[in-house]
């Protein structure tokens, strides 16, 4: 079969179908489902969204406090105590470089 052969067949089977009518209530449905679907592992960010969207004068409440909690947090962890002075006698500077010199000059040595 030719091509204009096939298309007159198809066009006479295209015309013959009956349309399929949606129920009345089927956009109503689509987009519930829409709005109550939701993707693999996102339910907990589904829920704080919900939360927060309904109570914003919580999330105001909320963000303020992870910020002092973060805030004091940061205040008491543990540092590495920094040396008041450089060290003079680092084996990369030779004690007779300028810049040696100027190490000792600036942090008092001299």
């Amino acid at each position: 079969m030719n091509r204009p052969d096939i298309d007159k067949r198809l066009k006479e089977h295209l015309q013959m179908w009956r349309g399929i009518e949606p129920r009345a209530d089927f956009e109503a449905q689509v987009w519930r489902r829409v709005a109550t679907a939701t993707e693999p592992g996102l339910e907990w960010f589904n829920t704080l969204q919900q939360w927060f969207g309904v109570r914003p004068a919580w999330a105001s409440v909320a963000a303020v406090l992870l910020a002092v909690a973060v805030g004091i947090g940061s205040a008491l962890s543990p540092t590495q105590p920094r040396p008041d002075r450089l060290a003079i006698s680092a084996p990369a500077l030779h004690g007779q470089t300028l810049a040696n010199s100027y190490l000792a000059m600036t942090s008092g040595a001299l």
